[in-house]
């Protein structure tokens, strides 16, 4: 009866999900709706902005939170109240129109290529939330009423997902997925079901970190803070019901806790993927990253070698990524089962905060100091050696 009825609060809850840090999300309670509204028709933005954002060097310059590049120059970025366009490859920033909706700390962007990205803003009403979808780089954006705010966002080609929590209390978590099959246009509760399988649902211990899905039937979903234990949450059938997947864990796992990140696929071969896994002290003290790699579309994880207080990571495909550690950027070759730390320094205090390669050579990377000062910085050599945008 207790799970009937905890089923039964998160049905007349709203979807809401606070901006969340891989090492300890700390998510926002709303209520999630069931209702979904009706879809708000294609609105035209015009051209991007003139004017350029301040200088990212710049002491009062506005830290971006992301990027993500695409060849010939191309990128976006976010900061905490726009979104932000580049042709020239991070020269020059220009602020993307956003007709009806504003951008703030909570927006969760979903990057497809150069020309396609979704993002999820406030609605007026303060309560439910806007999907923005453009196909041409920002020039026209389709506007979606969905009935959630803040969450996480991905999608497997045309089927979307939206993950929606609510804090019961500490350690404590209750979810709701959303699906669209239209590209989200419409949404729906896929999660908790109706009448779910018994055995497989997903209880309320630990935050939810994120899902990931390879194809519309096929997702994960990661799990924060775990003692003793390696959490990672499997379904088959949509996000309707959901299995404890095994991961192999090291020895010592009575000393430690855990936060798996949902894992990262490829569209050129959905077979191979990784799945990041924080090993963290009990008192915290200590955290160490591994990546797990899977060449058999995540039946099976391989655990590689481990890379200390891991932070921002990107990855061109299954075998071929960069990371930032405690004492600096790693690269590896072999899916992560060894890394080479790159011989390249930064400041004492400063750290990744997002990392992206179009190709083998090609790579940008933000970084913030103590301060919060945000630089940005290009390599051409594979990140062995970076230059700074206005120094």
């Amino acid at each position: 009866m207790k799970k009937l009825a905890v089923i039964a609060v998160i049905l007349l809850l709203v979807g809401a999900l606070s901006a969340c840090q891989a090492q300890a999300p700390t998510p926002t309670a709303t209520p999630i709706p069931s209702a979904t509204p009706t879809a708000v028709p294609p609105e035209p933005t015009g051209i991007p902005a003139i004017a350029p954002t301040p200088p990212l060097n710049s002491p009062n310059g506005p830290p971006l939170r992301t990027i993500q590049m695409f060849q010939e120059g191309d990128g976006w970025g976010l900061i905490y109240n726009a979104l932000l366009l580049t042709h020239d490859g991070g020269q020059n920033w220009f602020t993307v129109p956003m007709p009806e909706g504003q951008v703030d700390n909570n927006t969760r962007i979903f990057f497809d290529d150069v020309n396609t990205l979704y993002l999820i803003v406030p609605a007026p009403d303060g309560k439910t939330g806007q999907l923005y979808q453009t196909s041409n780089g920002g020039g026209t954006w389709r506007i979606s009423a969905v009935p959630f705010q803040n969450g996480y966002l991905t999608f497997a080609g045309q089927t979307g997902f939206f993950l929606a929590t609510v804090q019961n209390g500490p350690g404590s978590m209750a979810v709701g997925l959303f699906t669209s099959a239209d590209d989200g246009l419409t949404w729906n509760l896929a999660f908790p079901a109706q009448n779910p399988d018994p055995g497989s649902s997903l209880p309320d211990e630990g935050f939810k970190t994120g899902i990931a899905f390879i194809n519309p039937q096929h997702g994960w979903m990661g799990v924060a803070g775990q003692e003793k234990k390696v959490v990672l949450y499997q379904t088959l059938n949509g996000g309707q019901n959901w299995l404890p997947q095994e991961i192999l864990a090291p020895q010592n796992i009575a000393s430690l806790k855990t936060t798996t990140l949902p894992p990262i696929f490829f569209p050129d071969d959905p077979t191979q993927g990784l799945l990041p896994v924080d090993y963290i002290s009990l008192d915290g003290s200590d955290r160490n990253r591994v990546f797990y790699f899977t060449t058999d579309a995540g039946a099976n994880w391989i655990p590689g070698q481990s890379v200390v207080e891991s932070d921002a990571f990107t990855f061109l495909d299954a075998k071929t990524g960069w990371t930032w550690g405690k004492r600096g950027l790693y690269f590896t070759n072999d899916g992560a089962q060894s890394w080479q730390l790159l011989p390249v320094a930064f400041g004492r205090s400063e750290h990744a905060t997002s990392l992206s390669f179009i190709d083998r050579n090609n790579g940008w990377m933000l970084t913030a100091d103590a301060s919060n000062r945000a630089r940005l910085y290009n390599t051409k050599d594979g990140g062995n050696t970076w230059t700074a945008f206005n120094p």
